[in-house]
C-alpha cells in the first residue's frame, strides 16, 4: 500500500509525543519549520571543514558532533541523545552533499541506525519501504537487489513517496529502505544517527539483522569474507551484540546462512546492473573542483 508520510510543524509537537508516537514506534515522519541557518553552509565551507573526514568518496562526510555558530542541533535530536536506550557512535553526524540527478540504490542503513536527516539546501525525493514488506536484499548486505526498472507495487510493498525541502527534518527509523533522488543543483543535508540498544524483531529485517550478527560472529568464513567488525557496532558493540543476539538459536543461524546463499543466482543475474548503479552513486557525488 502506498501511504502518506506525516508532516508536523516543529511548533506543534511535544517531546513526549515524539517519543511515544514515532521514536518508540519506529515510524517515519517529517518535522517541518526546522529553519536552518544555511548562509555559511556553502559547498566550499563544507569541503574545507569536513573534507578530511571519512567516506567522502561514497557521498558523505562522517564527523564528530558539531554545534556552533554555523551548525546547530535541533532540540528534538538532543532529546534523543539523552535517552539511555540509544547509543551514539564516535562520529554520529553525517554531511551529505550531492548534485541534481544523484540517485541512491535502495538500501537500509547498517548497524541498525536511526537517522535524523535535515534538509539544509536543495530538495530530495524519497521513497521509503517498510521493513514489514521489505525489498529483496543482496546476500549479507543492506542494499536492495532490484533492477533499474523496478517499480514499487502497492500490492506487495508498503511504501511512502515524498519530497523534503529546506527546513524539513526526516526521522528515518532503522531497517526502512530508502531510495533518494537529488532534485536541485546543490543538495545539502545534515544527518545524525544512533543505534537503539535493544533489538526489534517485529519485522523481517529486524530478524534478519540479529541473525546476520550471530552468523558473522559464529561462522568464521562469513566474518572473514565480509570483513565486518562487530566490536564497535553502534559504538557499544559487546553490549548491543549480546542484547541483539540473545534469542537467536543455532537453527536460526544456519537457516539464515541458507537464505542468504540461495540469493546468489539472482545476484549474478543482476550483478552488472547493480555494479553500474553503485559506480554511478560513487562518481556522481558533489565535487567542487569538478563543477
Amino acid at each position: 500500500m502506498k501511504n502518506e508520510i506525516e508532516r508536523i510543524s516543529l511548533n506543534d509537537i511535544e517531546q513526549k509525543r515524539f517519543l511515544t508516537a514515532y521514536l518508540d514506534q519506529e515510524k517515519p515522519f517529517i518535522l517541518t519549520d526546522v529553519i536552518p541557518d544555511a548562509d555559511q553552509l556553502t559547498p566550499e565551507y563544507i569541503k574545507n571543514r569536513f573534507g578530511k573526514e571519512s567516506l567522502k568518496d561514497l557521498g558523505w562526510y562522517n564527523s564528530a558532533l558539531v554545534e556552533d555558530d554555523d551548525i546547530s542541533i535541533p532540540d528534538i535530536i538532543k532529546y534523543a541523545m539523552q535517552r539511555s536506550d540509544m547509543s551514539f557512535r564516535e562520529l554520529p553526524m553525517r554531511i551529505f552533499m550531492q548534485p541534481r540527478g544523484h540517485v541512491t540504490l535502495p538500501h537500509y542503513d547498517g548497524s541498525s541506525l536511526h537517522g535524523f536527516n535535515l534538509q539544509i539546501t536543495g530538495a530530495k525525493r524519497w521513497i521509503l519501504t517498510s521493513p514489514h514488506t521489505p525489498l529483496p536484499t543482496i546476500p549479507f548486505m543492506f542494499a536492495a537487489m532490484v533492477s533499474q526498472k523496478f517499480i514499487y507495487d502497492p500490492r506487495h510493498h508498503d511504501f511512502m513517496e515524498f519530497e523534503t525541502r529546506a527546513g524539513d527534518l526526516l526521522f528515518l527509523p532503522r531497517y526502512w529502505f530508502h531510495e533518494v533522488h537529488a532534485l536541485d543543483e546543490i543538495n545539502l543535508n545534515l544527518n545524525w544517527v544512533c543505534t537503539p540498544i535493544e533489538p526489534n524483531e517485529k519485522n523481517p529485517l529486524g530478524k534478519r539483522e540479529v541473525e546476520l550478527m550471530k552468523l558473522k560472529k559464529t561462522v568464521p568464513f562469513v566474518h572473514k569474507a565480509l570483513g565486518k567488525d562487530l566490536s564497535n557496532y553502534g559504538s557499544s558493540g559487546p553490549v548491543i551484540f549480546e542484547r541483539y543476539t540473545r534469542d537467536v538459536s543455532n537453527f536460526r543461524v544456519w537457516s539464515r546462512l541458507f537464505k542468504e546463499i540461495i540469493k546468489y543466482p539472482r545476484l549474478l543475474f543482476l550483478f552488472k546492473e547493480l555494479k553500474t548503479r553503485a559506480n554511478e552513486f560513487s562518481k556522481n557525488n558533489f565535487n567542487i573542483e569538478e563543477r
